[in-house]
């Protein structure tokens, strides 16, 4: 099966959804392609950024896709195996068809970066989560440990110290470098402690997550702690490989490069949201970029005629 659009979208978070909305709104024949829709923000506890908006992360994306779906923007939810060029077409390759764009928008955000220890693979999904939002109820007063010190970190051992008993965060360096706001929420809570110059050696347990073994810089004992799970919160690497095979340039850390319209390096390509080298990675942010993406996608067509 083969179906063509004004406007292809490979992405289903905030930026491809803002991104879907606008290219309807110019009249664009709009899909968007993703596997699931609603991005990192539909997994998120509590959104306070969100201008006229503060509750569930899920609440939000569901209105969001919502508004796509009213302005006419097709929903393909499948994985996409390979992306190409045919003539002067953009195809998106799943298991069961083909879909042709005109124009493309890249905006498959990210993927968590591991921890490479032992038993991290292990205990994946007994005890250890790289979501904290997702999986942070199965922890109701349990002990647990967030792996990181940035503001996904910091926000999941937020969240986390209103479900559970004890929050170990284990940080590398000396000082946590989240936004200060959450730092002071966090000294507030009594069943936090921040564990500085530590990295996390060896998740122990036998069917399930028992203890987390940390070792300490040079000087400092070795120490294990006692918990049921380990929340992994280090980062997250741009999924680019795709759009690599369209020659689209990516700087030294594989985000794609774009201009201040969110062009790509290839005409007809755009890009948008957390995949993109933009410094401040915000959902606000996020849905500026799929808008403006949109509009220079119109344009490009536009510019065709």
């Amino acid at each position: 099966m083969e179906e063509e659009y004004d406007l292809l979208i490979l992405g289903g978070g905030i930026a491809g959804l803002t991104a879907g909305i606008y290219g309807a709104r110019y009249n664009l024949k709009t899909a968007i392609i993703a596997n699931s829709f609603g991005g990192t923000a539909n997994i998120a506890g509590h959104i306070e950024n969100w201008p006229g908006f503060e509750g569930a992360g899920a609440d939000l994306m569901t209105k969001v896709i919502e508004q796509a779906k009213n302005k006419g923007v097709v929903f393909i939810q499948e994985e996409i195996k390979q992306v190409s060029k045919e003539e002067d077409k953009f195809v998106a390759s799943t298991n069961t068809k083909k879909i042709k764009g005109k124009t493309l928008i890249f905006a498959l955000g990210m993927q968590n970066k591991e921890l490479n220890i032992k038993g991290e693979k292990e205990f994946l999904g007994k005890g250890v989560s790289y979501c904290a939002t997702c999986d942070g109820m199965f922890f109701k007063n349990k002990k647990v440990a967030v792996i990181g010190g940035a503001d996904s970190a910091a926000k999941a051992a937020l969240f986390l110290s209103e479900i559970a008993e004890k929050v170990h965060i284990v940080y590398r360096k000396g000082e946590m470098r989240c936004e200060p706001v959450v730092l002071e929420k966090l000294h507030k809570k009594s069943n936090v402690e921040i564990h500085y110059f530590s990295n996390p050696g060896e998740i122990i347990g036998d069917k399930k997550v028992k203890a987390l073994r940390l070792n300490k810089e040079e000087g400092q004992q070795e120490m294990t702690l006692d918990v049921d799970g380990v929340f992994i919160e280090i980062g997250a690497t741009p999924t680019t490989e795709l759009v690599k095979e369209l020659g689209v340039a990516t700087n030294q850390e594989n985000y794609v490069i774009t201009d201040k319209e969110y062009k790509t390096n290839v005409p007809g390509i755009f890009a948008a949201g957390d995949t993109t080298d933009t410094k401040f990675k915000q959902l606000v942010v996020a849905a500026s970029a799929g808008a403006t993406a949109a509009k220079s996608a119109f344009d490009f067509l536009k510019s065709k005629k």
